[in-house]
This record gives C-alpha cells, structure tokens and sequence, in this order.
C-alpha cells in the first residue's frame, strides 16, 4: 500500500493538486486496494496496477485489476441515516470513496476491472 500511495502523491503533487484534494484522493485509493485485497483476492495472490494520467481539466487514478468483475458505480449507497442494527453490512467504503473524489468510473477490459477516480485540477 505504501508503494501505490508514494507513487500516486508523487505524480499528483507534480499535477498541482492542493494539499487537502491530495489527502482526499489518497484516501479513496487506500480504501479501493484495501477492498480489493480483502474482496477480489481473498484465497490468492493478485496483481494491481495503478495509472495516474491528466486529462482535460482533471487527474485520472486507474486501478486496474483481474478480480471478479466487480462495478462499484453499479451499487447503490446504504442507507447511513437508518439506526446501526438496521443496515446491512458494507457498503460504508464505496461511500468514503465516492465523497473523497470528483468521480468513478468502471469499465471491463480484457478479463479486468478498470476503476477510475478522477479529480478536477484547478488551473490558477
């Protein structure tokens, strides 16, 4: 995890995304890989990349991966505002993630999971 989060703040910082956005989005990646090692690679080993480009007007962060398919756009947000003993479990690190960045986009390429988290970058 920690390589995947220095090589991501490196290539943001020369971005020029603010220092609160760069702890916000670093934020969503954790919580994704985490997930991915817990839910797509629970009885063995997987490989994930990680791609950082910029488009027009905004960074992009593809964890690409070849677990189940997997569509995190797909599922709906529990119900946070329902009493504890009355939700269902998870579902909790969808919603960190889709607060902390701008967007999420999926797609299936291949036998993979493409997830992007993209984030305006704000010209000065």
């Amino acid at each position: 995890m920690g390589r995947v989060i220095e090589f991501v703040a490196g290539l943001v910082g020369r971005a020029g995304l603010a220092a609160d956005r760069t702890l916000r989005l670093e934020l969503a990646i954790e919580e994704w890989v985490v997930n991915l090692c817990v839910h797509a690679y629970p009885e063995r080993d997987g490989e994930i990349e990680v791609a950082v480009r910029k488009g027009s007007g905004e960074l992009l962060i593809e964890i690409i991966d070849d677990g189940p398919p997997f569509d995190p756009t797909a599922s709906e947000e529990p119900d946070v505002a329902l009493p504890l003993d009355q939700r269902e479990p998870g579902g909790l690190g969808l919603v960190l993630i889709r607060r902390m960045v701008d967007d999420v986009r999926y797609s299936r390429d291949g036998g993979r999971n493409i997830v992007t988290l993209a984030v305006a970058v704000r010209q000065s």
